[in-house]
């Protein structure tokens, strides 16, 4: 019988930026192909964070670079929880349908929040998809 394996948690990403995170987030937008080979040197280099205490799928999430978020959380990647707010306050509606494909925590409160940002100001019809998007993963937001 297997043992099942847990995810990784944000809690256990650095703070500060570091050496490791420009070069995992340039190996993702630039040279795919090398992310594989970069973590399997290195693991800890997906808990390497930016200046404001983003791992690179975060940083990802806010880009709205939905493949690329898959790449990483397939090589095992945590999902930040404000990963998924921020794509949500921007409205990247490819970003959040990733990212609750691959097992986000959705905090509704939090979503609804962010959902109802009026820095970001959504139309009506876009935060209604949004909160369907939520809905078809059994959130009621």
């Amino acid at each position: 019988m297997r043992k099942k394996v847990r995810p990784p948690t944000y809690d256990a990403l650095k703070k500060g930026r570091t050496h490791g995170f420009g070069l995992l987030l340039d190996a993702v937008l630039n040279e795919p192909q090398k992310v594989r080979d970069i973590i399997s040197e290195n693991p800890e280099v997906l808990y390497e964070t930016c200046w404001v205490g983003e791992n690179v799928l975060h940083w990802l999430a806010v880009e709205n670079k939905h493949e690329e978020i898959r790449l990483l959380r397939s090589l095992g990647s945590p999902i930040p929880v404000y990963a998924l707010v921020e794509a949500v306050e921007h409205g990247h509606a490819e970003t959040i349908i990733a990212l609750l494909e691959l097992g986000a925590e959705v905090i509704p409160s939090d979503i609804t929040r962010a959902l109802e940002n009026t820095y970001f100001s959504h139309s009506k019809k876009k935060k209604s998809l949004i909160r369907r998007y939520f809905r078809q993963f059994g959130h009621e937001i």
